[in-house]
Parts: structure tokens; sequence; C-alpha cells
């Protein structure tokens, strides 16, 4: 059967048998935690080194499923999952790989990162004059672009904004009164 490192879930997605079921993992230098074979049973197994193995019981003695078929490792949602389809028993009637079907998720052993803070309001210079409004503070700044935009300067209003620690005035052309 299948060997694993790491944190998975085991989640039983399907059970179509005669007689019991169940996966038994194999914790290598540790213990044994058994899945039961009951639709939507899960297991957090977070160990170094572990086996999978799949059994079913029969006259009260259980004993290995006679095929496992594991699937290839595939990306659904953001999370690396397998399937691993078991036949307990050969012959008619058998369901033929759906004795047990468990799903095998990799779990990400880090915790979930923290959201990034949003980004602080700021006063840039644009490549065109124009009226910008601050969000976060209802101000009003109005700018030129800087050199080498292609537009003159313009008289404007005498405004004067404060926004986080520094001022800009705005009074018309140097040199000249209004």
């Amino acid at each position: 059967m299948p060997k694993y490192r790491g944190a998975h879930r085991i989640t039983v997605t399907g059970v179509q048998a005669e007689w019991p079921q169940r996966a038994v993992v194999i914790i290598r230098g540790g213990g044994t935690v058994v899945v039961p074979g009951v639709l939507g049973a899960s297991e957090l197994i977070d160990a170094e080194d572990w086996d999978l193995a799949v059994e079913y019981e029969y006259e009260g003695v259980w004993g290995p499923s006679v095929r496992a078929v594991v699937g290839r490792w595939e990306d659904r949602g953001g999370v690396r999952s397998q399937v691993v389809r078991c036949t307990d028993r050969d012959g008619v009637g058998n369901p033929g790989g759906r004795s047990l079907v468990l799903r095998i998720d990799r779990e990400d052993p880090r915790p979930p990162a923290a959201p990034e803070p949003a980004p602080a309001s700021r006063w840039s210079t644009t490549e065109s004059a124009g009226r910008q409004e601050d969000p976060g503070r209802g101000r009003v700044r109005i700018t030129t672009s800087g050199s080498g935009s292609g537009l003159q300067p313009s008289r404007t209003s005498d405004t004067s904004t404060g926004s986080g620690g520094f001022t800009t005035a705005s009074g018309g052309w140097p040199g000249r009164s209004s």
C-alpha cells in the first residue's frame, strides 16, 4: 500500500461493500490509527512517515483488501489530492474498486498567512494635472505634472492641503502676485 510523509487528511468518499471496511494507518515508530469505512469518516494524520492499508471484515476477522488502485496526485481547489479505490474480493457482483473509496488530501502544515494590510493612501506626482481626493481623509489636492510631461504650469487657486506629514501650497506663477 502507499507510503506517506507529513500531514494528510483521509476521508471516506464511497462505500459499496457487503462487509465492513476500514483504512488502517501505521505510523512508523508510533501507533496505529483506524478510519472506519463509513461514508464521510475523516482523520487527519500528521506524522513524519506512515503507511496506509485497507482492510475488510469477514466472519469477524479483519484482512487486507485484495486490490487497491492509487490514483495520481491532482490539484483540486488549491489542495493536492489523490483517490484510493479498494476491492475487498474478486468475483461476480463485486463493485470493482468501489468497496471503499478514500480521498487523501495533502495538508499544509504552515498556519495560514495573515492578510496583508491595505496600502496607506499616499499622494504622488501624476503625469497630468488634476484634482485628487484622499478617500481616507476627504481632502482635496490639486497637482501638476513634473517636468517633461509636455504640460505647461497653470494658475491654480490658493489652496493649501496637509496630509501625511507634508504640506503642499499652490498659489500661481512663481514671482507673480495675485
